[in-house]
């Protein structure tokens, strides 16, 4: 009996690793990805001799105090990649020469706090006392909750209960709720930023952990450097993927899925579909809303996206080596980022740890600037494109003027210039709203996720950052993972994670 066809929507790194656990388990699996390359969002470019990077600032698993790090195994040799584990996560300045530094040393961090912001000392002191106790939480991912046995619901539940005093702490508190109980107004500033204000500091306390445990760390080489090795994986195991294949329905007869058609025209057949694409375009578009049932309409309704970004990159003929790589920067005055949007900080990334991104001598700086604004940035993208390119070039004129009283030697040493919108993320990734990490983990939404299959549609699923909160590599890691054992499960197949 020939393997069951399986076509994936989306090369990105949710269908990549959906793809090679299948394959693993004997399925014959094709990608169909809208782009030239693999990856989605996790991606870089070239603009001259600098590399721009987008995505991974630190990858959970790449040490083993995670079972990410058993997880990425499965997959390719994590051991081999060369991380950079920082000392310092990012520093929150005040632009009157103070500042405050976010360790990743938990103690160290303590430290810190304490001395920064003596009049905080009760709630610094329960703050890294609690974040201690997660030290040690490490969240499943070896089964799929839809094929957990009792048993297994029952050895996770007794797993998480050493943690449910400090999750029952602290887990209704979003960062910019929490920072209220501090009086220092930098300290505020920087609770805040763990790691925004509308995600749950719970959130920000394990990812402080994972930086004391040494389990995030940078890949170098950058973000598609890392997807590309995923790919290799996939090929390897006989995986097959279609480059500049964009989907625009995904076939259906009698309430099953049985193929793809791309927006050619062309029609792929097959006995099971996975989409890893864009969620809201997968339930609304290529499947017109059909099988979208009360609480996945109800979740699309109230559940909150991460925003989209305008993201400037910069190339400089400077080094920034010394600095911390990620710097809060004041402004004198707001910056007006759109119509909707005003920022009363910058956060400066410069890269200058991975030397693969910029010539010698050199840095490649990033800033990644929030807006919620996206239908803005589209409408000016299609009924004034000259414009549109004017308000590009005003924010990073704005920018380098920002930078040049801060860090000096800026203006005269742009070498490169390179900015994304909102639209850039919505036509490159498809993704809703230009969202660049699906669904925001807030105090609402907890660590959930959302169904792999959809109401009323047989042999259909979905995995990726809209199927799993808080976004993020290990998270689209897991949900393929995940999709894949649901599959094996339905099929009577005894799941494999190695080959």
């Amino acid at each position: 009996m020939a393997n069951k066809t399986i076509s994936i929507i989306g090369g990105g790194m949710a269908g990549l690793c959906a793809g090679c656990y299948l394959l693993m388990n004997g399925y014959d699996v094709t990608i169909y990805e809208m782009n030239s390359t693999p990856g989605g969002v996790c991606t870089s470019w070239k603009r001259g001799d600098y590399t721009v990077d987008l995505c991974v600032q630190w990858l959970v698993g790449s040490g083993p105090a995670s079972s990410f790090y058993e997880r990425w195994n499965e997959l390719i040799d994590i051991g081999n990649i060369r991380f950079v584990n920082h000392d310092e996560f990012f520093r929150v300045e005040d632009g009157k020469g103070n500042h405050i530094s976010v360790f990743t040393n938990l103690d160290r961090l303590k430290a810190e706090f304490l001395e920064k912001a003596p009049e905080d000392e009760k709630e610094i002191r329960a703050f890294i006392r609690n974040a201690k106790k997660l030290l040690t939480f490490d969240m499943g991912t070896d089964e799929a909750r839809e094929t957990a046995n009792i048993w297994s619901r029952l050895a996770a539940f007794w797993k998480m209960l050493p943690y449910l005093p400090t999750f029952g702490k602290y887990i209704k508190l979003t960062c910019l709720q929490y920072s209220e109980h501090f009086k220092n107004p930098l300290l505020k500033k920087v609770i805040c930023n763990l790691p925004g204000p509308g995600m749950g500091i719970i959130f920000g306390m394990i990812t402080l952990t994972w930086f004391h445990n040494k389990t995030a760390g940078y890949p170098i080489g950058g973000s598609l450097n890392f997807a590309k090795k995923i790919c290799e994986r996939y090929t390897e195991l006989g995986g097959k993927i279609v480059f500049n294949a964009r989907v625009e329905k995904v076939l259906v007869k009698d309430d099953a899925a049985i193929g793809i058609e791309l927006e050619s025209g062309q029609q792929y057949f097959a006995d099971l579909v996975i989409s890893a694409a864009d969620g809201h375009t997968t339930i609304f578009d290529m499947l017109k809303g059909k099988y979208a049932g009360k609480k996945l309409l109800e979740f699309y309704e109230t559940a909150k996206p991460f925003p989209s970004l305008v993201f400037v990159a910069l190339g400089i003929k400077k080094d920034f080596t010394g600095l911390p790589h990620i710097i809060v920067l004041p402004l004198t005055e707001p910056l007006s980022l759109d119509p909707q949007t005003q920022l009363n900080d910058l956060v400066v990334h410069h890269h200058s740890y991975d030397q693969t991104l910029a010539p010698p001598g050199c840095t490649l700086l990033t800033l990644s600037l929030e807006t919620y604004n996206y239908n803005y940035w589209n409408d000016l993208y299609i009924k004034n494109r000259e414009l549109y390119k004017q308000q590009k070039q005003r924010i990073a004129d704005t920018i380098i003027d920002i930078l040049e009283k801060r860090f000096g030697n800026i203006k005269t040493n742009v070498e490169m210039t390179d900015i994304s919108t909102p639209v850039s993320f919505q036509r490159f990734s498809g993704n809703w709203k230009g969202s660049y990490e699906g669904w925001l983990l807030t105090p609402e939404t907890g660590l959930s996720h959302r169904s792999h299959t959809l109401e009323g549609l047989r042999n259909f699923y979905m995995c990726g950052q809209w199927t799993q909160v808080g976004g993020g590599l290990p998270g689209v890691l897991v949900s393929g993972r995940d999709t894949a054992q649901i599959i094996c499960y339905n099929d009577g197949k005894k799941f494999v994670s190695t080959k």
